[in-house]
């Protein structure tokens, strides 16, 4: 991913970037303009252009705009030694997810990710091996994965399952209520689960 920090982004542009994100997950990939973007960033559309020729281009800029943050958000969350080790992956699927959610129709979620997955897969590709890393090490350091592991179930493919029931349950549910709630007995599930002898 390309890495920058927030402290190394100029602020126009990280400002241009956060109210592209927040217009990208309002009308999806197709309706988004770059007019809407300088409206939602409150710069001339001459400012936009200046720094991201195209729709494309600020579509990729957003998406590792969007992806950093999330990243950032998501590694704090696991370095904090407050909390259970449900709270912590609470947490993360909350960060992963809450802004689409909050901000998008399920239809403009689904355009995002088809559009991101086409044209930016190493960008996509790289953050989700990235968080996949992040909640296996959570159950790492909780001890959850070594219960499983008595199974033939690596922290690795844990994870890979939580991911994947995130996806569904986020394409099944559309509002962060029902999305919450699922992903707690989802995750309440693998936390408790394997405790069993191994059959």
């Amino acid at each position: 991913m390309h890495e920058v920090s927030e402290a190394a982004r100029p602020p126009r542009q990280a400002a241009i970037l956060a109210g592209a994100v927040k217009v990208f997950f309002q009308f999806g990939y197709r309706k988004t303009s770059m007019e809407d973007v300088a409206a939602a960033a409150q710069v001339s559309r001459q400012t936009l252009y200046l720094q991201f020729h195209d729709k494309e281009r600020l579509f990729r800029a957003a998406l590792e705009y969007v992806t950093e943050q999330m990243l950032v958000s998501i590694k704090s969350l696991a370095a904090n030694k407050k909390g259970t080790v449900e709270q912590k992956l609470m947490g993360v699927f909350e960060a992963l997810c809450e802004d689409s959610l909050a901000l998008s129709s399920q239809v403009n979620i689904a355009e995002l990710v088809v559009v991101a997955r086409s044209q930016m897969e190493s960008i996509v590709s790289r953050f989700e091996a990235d968080v996949l890393s992040v909640i296996a090490d959570i159950l790492t350091q909780a001890g959850t994965a070594t219960r499983w592991e008595r199974h033939g179930i690596s922290a690795q493919e844990l994870a890979l399952h939580l991911l994947d029931t995130s996806a569904g349950v986020k394409s099944a549910t559309g509002n962060l209520s029902d999305y919450k709630q699922r992903m707690a007995l989802a995750i309440r599930i693998i936390v408790k689960g394997a405790n069993g002898r191994k059959t």
